[in-house]
């Protein structure tokens, strides 16, 4: 076998490798293109729920906002009233 029947071999083989690269990358992209266009629908409806939910939740907010200060304010009261009522009955039992 002499040298040109080796480098026209080579050549081939290096020629089939990138065509076979050329190939893969193709396909690779496509199937990323693809990929990346269903990420982006995904989150855009994620985005849009988003949106909804963090309306509802700053009404949510602003609703306990509003209920929660006289809730609060009656539930100390009946805890110092019950720990008061309490004491006394402690320290009528003890005398």
């Amino acid at each position: 076998m002499n040298l040109d029947t080796v480098i026209i071999i080579c050549s081939i083989l290096v020629t089939a490798a990138i065509v076979v690269l050329a190939v893969y990358l193709i396909i690779s992209l496509v199937q990323i293109r693809k990929t990346a266009q269903e990420a982006e629908s995904v989150l855009k409806k994620v985005n849009e729920d988003l949106e909804v939910v963090n309306k509802v939740s700053s009404k949510v907010a602003e609703v306990t906002d509003k209920i929660s200060s006289p809730i609060i304010a009656a539930a100390s009261a009946v805890f110092y009233i019950l720990s008061g009522i309490k004491k006394r009955k402690n320290e009528d039992g003890e005398e």
